[in-house]
């Protein structure tokens, strides 16, 4: 696989360097922003009532293919739960009371996600379940594995050295620079550098089953009462996730399907789903599947107990297999670099940010850049101007590279706002048709990309000899785009329509702060490609025969559910989308795939979060021992 992507790039490029197109400055300008909404509370008042804590179960990782590192014999998982410790077990602090905590909420990431997806609506719920509904409400952000190989350390010492005043973040960002691209130690470590197939051979083990009954594990070691579980449990999962939490309420830890104490459904209250479904049916992995390397997509669809076992067995003994799901240019380099990126913004949104011209990027980081931050085709080849040749602030880098309207990956896309300060044009790369047409690339990278339209800033300096000497971009906010009286928001001459104030619906600042806030991250760097191949397999079976113990799938239709369905995610219009399966399922206008985690929940008067509400108002709706 590796060989032939090296290959697939290197024939492409030699075609399309005939492509003409050349740096153009200049453009529409985009109209200035619009003034913000108000706010009906704060970040303070959300972080002073409710407590965000990382807390660990043991449980021996496999051993049967290499030895995994220690960490790795750790459950890991963030606890959202009122300041107050009015959930607190009374006897042990570390489980839930269940008799003063209404409902506990269990979520399982998305593909290449970790627990901080959640750490935006995680707090939310807590606080505004409390404030304003009265309920004692906890949620539980389950970290998978293979997220123990990351190493945050350093990531997460700089963080720490920044919120305390000791560093600013420009010399925290060039102290991560140091550690983790040159080799220097930081705080007494030095990095061991990005993990790669031949050094996780263990990963071949960490697939479906140790996924799946990690969720079990955490549930009853908080909830040791089943009844309790069955009142007061609910499960979902965003993207991938809810593939998950429809394996966990079909899974049966034991192996037995006569004994239904320990089946998945069974241990639960109800189930849900943000841009994701939580279903029973067969094709529930096909929104999965299309998200991957065509090559992969095949392998998946064409399945059989001798191709899995033979996939299995290549995961164990082939050290150049894919062991870390291969997804083109997005690697463990360039999650960790959004992480640097999300801090910058956090702690210093107006600052230009110029960090970033330091980075020794390898070549799969710079090519991700490119494939992001090209006008045009000729642009990507020639890789003329490049990201870092714009003036951005640390605000708008993090917009470039994650908003809707400009980054071109559709699993990444949040709706936060809009360019402002300099002339930007509409991106004519990497578009769809194009991109899905060309040979080989087509096949790598087609099924990545969003719905667009996407714009790209277009002044870096006056001409190709003179980059790095345009304006300052900054970033014109979600609420700062449109109003109710003038949605639209237009370049100078009203002639281009950028977005509209329907499409804009999370604050940026949230956004940087679910990237890196805490001891986890947003990112996942190490996604086990057995967990996708098992997810398939479990619809068959022979997967009983490795442990896969998925029996109960037609029973996930008797839990009550609700979907959440980004109008503009990369799931919407699907075919998933008109199963005839019971349950609520919500189609929200305007939000794009990460928008059900971070839209914005206190500035009602310019939309309310179409999530929250909701999913309590269904907590409560279906609370088995409510009075």
């Amino acid at each position: 696989m590796k060989r032939y992507l090296k290959a697939a790039f290197a024939l492409s490029f030699a075609v399309l360097l005939v492509w003409p197109g050349c740096y153009r400055p200049g453009g529409p300008l985009p109209e200035y922003p619009h003034p913000p909404a108000g706010r009906s509370w704060s970040e303070a008042d959300v972080d002073a009532a409710v407590v965000v804590e990382e807390q660990t179960v043991y449980s021996p990782a496999p051993r049967d293919n290499g030895e995994p590192p220690p960490e790795c014999d750790y459950i890991h998982f963030l606890r959202f739960r009122p300041a107050d410790g009015s959930t607190l077990g009374a006897s042990d602090p570390e489980i839930v009371n269940p008799e003063t905590t209404d409902a506990m909420l269990v979520m399982l990431p998305g593909i290449l996600e970790g627990a901080n997806g959640f750490e935006y609506l995680g707090r939310q719920l807590v606080y505004i379940a409390k404030r304003f509904r009265g309920l004692n409400l906890e949620v539980w952000a389950v970290e998978r594995r293979p997220n123990t190989l990351e190493d945050l350390s350093v990531a997460n010492y700089l963080e720490g050295e920044v919120e305390a005043g000791r560093m600013t973040v420009e010399q925290a960002a060039r102290e991560a620079i140091d550690y983790y691209y040159l080799g220097k130690e930081v705080n007494g470590r030095t990095f061991r550098g990005w993990l790669r197939d031949p050094d996780v051979p263990f990963l071949s083990e960490f697939g479906l089953k140790l996924a799946t009954e990690d969720v079990f594990k955490v549930i009853m070691t908080m909830v040791p009462d089943p009844e309790v579980r069955r009142e007061k449990v609910f499960v979902g999962g965003h993207s991938l996730g809810g593939i998950m939490t429809s394996m966990f309420a079909g899974w049966d830890l034991d192996g037995d399907p006569e004994t239904l104490e320990d089946a998945g459904f069974a241990n639960c209250a109800g189930i849900f789903g943000l841009d994701t479904t939580v279903t029973p049916v067969s094709e529930i992995v096909e929104p999965v599947i299309r998200q991957l390397p065509q090559g992969l997509q095949d392998m998946l669809r064409d399945i059989t107990a001798d191709n899995y076992a033979a996939l299995v067995r290549q995961l164990r003994v082939d050290p150049n297999s894919n062991r870390i799901l291969p997804f083109p240019m997005i690697d463990a380099e360039a999650m960790a670099l959004l992480e640097a990126v999300g801090m910058m913004a956090y702690y210093a949104p107006d600052e230009e940010c110029t960090v970033m011209r330091e980075v020794p990027f390898s070549g799969s980081a710079q090519m991700l850049l490119r494939f992001m931050h090209s006008r045009d085709l000729k642009t990507f080849m020639d890789g003329v101007p490049q990201i870092t040749d714009f003036r951005y602030t640390n605000e708008a880098m993090l917009g470039v590279v994650f908003d809707d309207s400009l980054a071109p990956v559709g699993m990444i896309q949040n709706s936060m706002g809009f360019l402002g300060g300099g002339t930007v044009v509409k991106k004519e790369f990497p578009a769809s048709e194009l991109i899905r047409g060309i040979p080989v690339i087509g096949e790598l990278v087609g099924g990545m990309l969003g719905q667009g339209p996407y714009y790209i800033a277009n002044d870096a300096g006056p001409d190709a000899l003179h980059l790095r000497q345009g304006p300052l971009y900054r970033w014109v906010n979600f609420d700062e785009v449109g109003d109710a009286s003038d949605p639209n928001f237009q370049d100078t001459e009203g002639k281009i329509t950028y977005t509209t104030a329907e499409n804009e619906v999370s604050d940026i600042h949230d956004v940087a702060r679910v990237i890196f806030k805490g001891p986890l991250n947003l990112t996942e760097w190490y996604f086990s490609t057995r967990q996708v191949v098992d997810i398939v397999a479990a619809l068959f079976p022979f997967a009983r025969e490795y442990g896969i113990n998925f029996l109960h799938g037609d029973r996930v239709a008797e839990l009550p559910k609700i979907e959440f369905i980004a109008e503009q995610g990369v799931l919407s219009g699907g075919t998933f989308m008109f199963f005839p399966v019971p349950g609520e399922r919500k189609l929200i206008k305007g939000y794009n795939h990460m928008d059900v985690l971070t839209a914005c929940a206190n500035a009602p008067s310019r939309r309310p979060n179409e999530v929250i509400e909701p999913l309590i108002d269904f907590v409560e709706e279906n609370l088995s021992g409510k009075d």
